[in-house]
């Protein structure tokens, strides 16, 4: 039991991250939220006969106790939670749940009732010390130098039209395509540019077109399969499987520049070796960032398995119903019949829960991480980080921060700070051992039956 000079609290266990609260509002503290409320009537109503606050109480009352008694009971009930939280040392993650209407308040009444609220779950962070990974070093190799720069080579190429040739990797054609779902045509272009080996068709991942292009001419035909991004849920055909049939309208081939002095000089470079000397820190540095982002996930995982506590399932499937609920309004938009839909949905809201679970164990944890290192994110980084976000949408700091002000997100800005620095200080503090470099596959010596096939 906690109580403090008005109220009385109790708080019990209902389930995994659940607690239910008991309060009691004495009566002499309701009395007094109505003297309060009548007096504030009294000087604000206008009251036919009666001067501005010279009307009878019992007149107030009589003709106002309703909006009063729902205005007092308001007042009361968010008193008793910020005091009830506060006392209790309760950390919400979602509203309080009270049935409203079932509370009532009369003048020199105690009130008594309760409420359900949803908390951070409370367990011990394992010593993150102790935990050790392994990664890759970020020593980047002679093929990955030769493949960024491959790719500074590329950038500069031109393409020469291709009239009798066979299709290659990295040439790019023209396609006429179509998509199907069924006999439903979905995916519709005329002339759309693909650069073979890329599997990204505008915006669709596909399977097997590289395969199927290989060695083929213009006016060819081939097939496919084209579904949207996993990361891109919004996407109009998100978990739709298309069935491509293209036609080959174009055809050509990318001619790279000599890796010379010559080449470096376009990218403001005064020799080939100073334009791969900066390549390779720009690979290692790249390699670096990845191999921290990997100890990091490495950690976590670790962490987030030696972490006892349950989950908070409401949450985990109130987010698995709302995907659902926005995959069958798309689905729907696209006329899709409505056995496929059922399935479809229940897959996604299936893989959605398990991946949702995983995520909020894992934001519970850099969260325990926080408070355990007293983690702080200054204003000065939160206006660097708006001022970032703002330049990449081309506008001043002061309009991307009113921006995410007005939308409710700067606390949402700010706790994305407070989880990187949450993840970095885990990173620096797990053990690390560097993983051995994969083995080279032997290559196998082609015999002559090989050769001929």
């Amino acid at each position: 039991m906690a109580s403090s000079e008005t109220m009385e609290f109790h708080v019990e266990t209902t389930g995994p991250c659940r607690k239910r609260v008991k309060v009691t509002i004495p009566s002499e503290m309701v009395s007094a939220e109505f003297d309060k409320s009548y007096r504030q009537w009294v000087k604000t109503v206008p009251i036919p006969g009666f001067r501005p606050g010279k009307a009878p109480r019992k007149l107030v009352e009589k003709k106002f106790g309703k909006q009063v008694a729902d205005e007092v009971k308001q007042t009361l009930l968010d008193t008793a939670f910020e005091k009830a939280l506060k006392e209790n040392e309760l950390a919400p993650i979602a509203e309080p749940e009270l049935d409203i209407e079932q509370v009532t308040v009369e003048p020199s009444q105690a009130v008594d009732f309760d409420f359900t609220v949803t908390v951070k779950p409370e367990f011990e962070l394992p010593d993150y010390g102790d935990i050790e990974v392994e990664a890759p070093p970020a020593d980047p190799t002679d093929e990955e130098v030769e493949r960024a720069l491959r790719g500074l080579r590329k950038s500069k190429a031109t393409l020469r039209p291709i009239k009798d040739g066979t299709i290659a990797n990295e040439d790019v054609v023209s396609l006429k395509v179509r998509g199907l779902s069924g006999e439903k045509e979905l995916f519709h272009h005329e002339n759309l540019p693909y650069e073979v080996g890329s599997r990204m068709l505008a915006d669709l991942i596909v399977d097997g077109l590289d395969e199927d292009l290989e060695g083929k001419k213009v006016d060819a035909t081939v097939t496919a399969k084209a579904f949207a991004p996993p990361y891109a849920e919004n996407h109009p055909l998100a978990g739709i499987e298309l069935e491509l049939q293209a036609e080959v309208l174009d055809h050509k081939r990318p001619e790279f520049p000599d890796l010379d002095d010559a080449f470096a000089k376009l990218f403001d470079f005064d020799s080939k070796d100073e334009l791969v000397d900066v390549v390779r820190k720009d690979v290692h540095n790249q390699k670096e960032r990845q191999r921290e982002k990997l100890i990091e996930d490495l950690a976590l995982n670790q962490l987030v398995e030696k972490s006892d506590f349950e989950l908070p399932q409401e949450l985990i499937e109130r987010e698995a119903d709302e995907l659902a609920r926005r995959a069958s309004y798309e689905l729907q938009m696209q006329e899709t019949p409505e056995e496929d839909i059922a399935k479809r949905v229940s897959e996604i809201r299936k893989q959605r829960a398990t991946e949702s679970a995983r995520e909020l164990k894992a934001f519970f944890v850099l969260d325990k991480i926080v408070d355990k290192e007293r983690i702080l994110v200054p204003e000065s980084e939160v206006q660097e980080a708006v001022a970032q976000i703002g330049a990449y949408h081309e506008k001043t700091p002061e309009q991307m921060y009113a921006l995410l002000r007005d939308s409710d997100r700067l606390s949402s800005l700010r706790n994305q700070l407070r989880v990187k620095k949450a993840r970095a200080k885990l990173r620096k503090k797990v053990k690390v051992k560097d993983a051995a470099a994969p083995a080279k596959a032997a290559k196998k010596k082609k015999t002559s039956k090989d050769k001929k096939s």
